[in-house]
């Protein structure tokens, strides 16, 4: 199955805590990992990055790949590549998204989906192993 969408979970530290941005969903109705289509000619991970940038207004740097994540939407079978992302910089986003910055165990319970919360704790499990702080 071709990957049809990217996505970043994207993270930041404030002091001695670890935090991971989740972002309203385009409608309003649910807390999501910023993510979208691909376009002809992107590649995954370019994607993730712009997806981040258009949703959130961060522009991160790649750390590392993660999963491959597969869901149905009504009738479309979505093949979803996420990244780990650092944080840069932030800037004016191009889309009106409630963002926030939350510790992992607040995001994950705030996540509304399923292949979203499992990309998180990937990124957590990323994080512990290159020794990057996380608490």
């Amino acid at each position: 199955m071709n990957i049809s969408h990217a996505g970043a979970v994207a993270v930041r530290t404030s002091g001695a805590r670890t935090l991971f941005l989740i972002v309203s969903s385009s409608d309003g109705a649910h807390w999501v990992l910023p993510k979208g289509h691909i376009e002809s000619g992107e590649t995954p991970a370019a994607a993730a990055l712009r997806e981040l940038r258009e949703e959130a207004g961060v522009v991160g740097g790649l750390l590392q790949p993660l999963g491959i994540h597969h869901y149905r939407k009504g009738d479309k079978a979505v093949s979803v590549q996420y990244f780990l992302v650092e944080t840069l910089q932030l800037a004016q986003p191009d889309e009106q998204r409630t963002l926030r910055w939350e510790q992992e165990d607040t995001a994950v319970d705030l996540l509304s989906f399923d292949d979203a919360r499992h990309a998180l704790r990937e990124g957590v499990s990323a994080l512990r192993q290159t020794n990057r702080p996380h608490q």
